[in-house]
């Protein structure tokens, strides 16, 4: 059976079909009903922790803040191993950390994480029926337990949508706590099963410090090579020839750029996601190791001529080595009204 809470819910077999025939459903619990809506609403309010696993064919923790449409998550293990991955999202702009170090604009439309943790607690929504369990008092509060309400009997009980939900002094539903719930993968065709905790906090969604430049100038790779140590962890804007030299992957959505200067020196840059493509270095993102010539061929290649690529790269000195990383952060630099610097493509 699938059920379609907006993005589908799901038992442990994929459905055939795409609808769920409510006629044939048994009819819910008025009261039981209520709660359950009532509970979704106040959740879409307010900033939530979320805290709990997500399991398919590996199990993956996920924990982090809640906020309408924004969040701030981290999932482990992350793209890199023994590396959580942090992602967060404030209205249209969102920053990702994959390494565990530096951080890089990314797209507020890569919404993963956010899909799974928020989707068992979205309201507004035609709710199919529930039934209650039982109530238990856990952590100071009375909580009661709904379970997805079906005909079948052979169902097994731990494959339907269940709820966990707070009730004040007068009975009345606040915000649910906890949820076992299997969801349908539509881009997998597969089930995952989520298990999650939930609570209100008076923490914020902020984003991520980077700080902003080491000045308004625009420096090349000879003033990063003798100044790197001096500028570790900070950024640095620098203006690039449009014409990319090499592209390499490094990483699953990690590439490294190299590239020339506007004073003629050449050094390598990182580069995350499709970032290449936004900033107009390429027309396509390609796996492996390129030359310009290959990316040329390939129609890859993007333009070779016009104004200076502006660009703003963190640097991460390699310990005691005479290295540094140039990460780049974003093309784009935005002061809030708060002075907080916020880097985006």
């Amino acid at each position: 059976m699938l059920l379609l809470f907006a993005v589908q819910f799901a038992t442990a077999k994929p459905p055939k079909v795409e609808k769920v025939d409510t006629d044939k459903m048994p009819p819910g619990d008025p009261q039981t009903q209520a709660a359950l809506a009532t509970a979704l609403k106040n959740m879409s309010t307010g900033v939530w922790t979320v805290n709990g696993t997500i399991t398919g064919q590996k199990t993956i923790k996920v924990h982090g803040l809640l906020s309408g449409e924004d969040f701030d998550l981290s999932m482990e293990p992350g793209v890199k191993p023994d590396t959580p991955m942090r992602d967060i999202a404030i209205k249209d702009k969102a920053w990702i950390c994959s390494d565990g170090e530096t951080w890089h604009g990314a797209s507020a439309d890569d919404r993963l994480l956010f899909n799974w943790t928020h989707v068992p607690i979205m309201g507004g929504r035609d709710l199919p029926p529930f039934e209650k369990v039982g109530s238990e008092q856990k952590d100071g509060a009375t909580r009661i337990h709904i379970r997805l309400k079906v005909p079948e009997k052979k169902t097994n009980p731990k494959e339907l949508p269940q709820y966990w939900l707070v009730l004040d002094a007068n009975g009345q539903a606040q915000y649910i706590a906890h949820t076992d719930m299997p969801l349908f993968s539509q881009a997998k065709q597969t089930v995952i099963y989520a298990s999650l905790d939930y609570a209100p906090t008076k923490e914020k969604i902020a984003p991520p410090q980077l700080g902003a430049p080491v000045d308004e100038n625009a420096h090349g790779f000879m003033d990063i090579e003798q100044h790197k140590m001096d500028w570790a962890k900070k950024i640095v804007r620098v203006e690039l020839d449009p014409k990319l030299l090499q592209s390499e992957q490094i990483g699953e959505s990690t590439y490294r750029g190299f590239v020339e200067d506007t004073t003629g020196h050449f050094g390598r840059i990182e580069f995350p996601h499709d970032s290449l493509v936004k900033l107009g270095f390429l027309k396509k993102t390609v796996s492996g190791t390129h030359a310009w010539e290959e990316l040329q061929q390939m129609g890859a290649a993007g333009g070779t001529q016009g104004a200076p690529v502006v660009l703003y790269i963190e640097i991460i000195p390699l310990g005691e080595k005479p290295a540094a990383r140039a990460v780049a952060v974003g093309s784009k630099m935005s002061k809030e009204a708060d002075g907080t610097v916020t880097y985006s493509w």
